[in-house]
């Protein structure tokens, strides 16, 4: 029996990409500031989150209000990288 998963997207926070991430990769976030080191943004909810230089944010789409965000280590654990969908 083959094993399936729905598809999600992921980014990763390097320091310089904090309004990429929070408004048009995931237009559901809100940025609020990016530190080069914390990036600090709303959910839907309009909560404050953080992520820290190196997490990785994993969203379901663009409109997903609620990312999931790991350190490296986890990332790795739980997510296996592929080819992005041909266009």
């Amino acid at each position: 029996m083959p094993f399936v998963t729905p598809r999600r997207d992921s980014i990763r926070y390097d320091g310089t990409n904090g309004t990429h991430i929070a408004g048009v990769w995931c237009t559901a976030l809100g940025f609020v500031s990016d530190t080069g080191t914390v990036l600090t943004y709303t959910d839907r909810d309009g909560y404050k989150q953080t992520a820290n230089l190196g997490d990785w944010f994993i969203i379901s789409g663009t409109g997903d209000g609620y990312p999931t965000v790991l350190a490296q280590a986890g990332y790795e654990l739980y997510f296996v990288e592929i080819p992005p969908m041909p266009g």
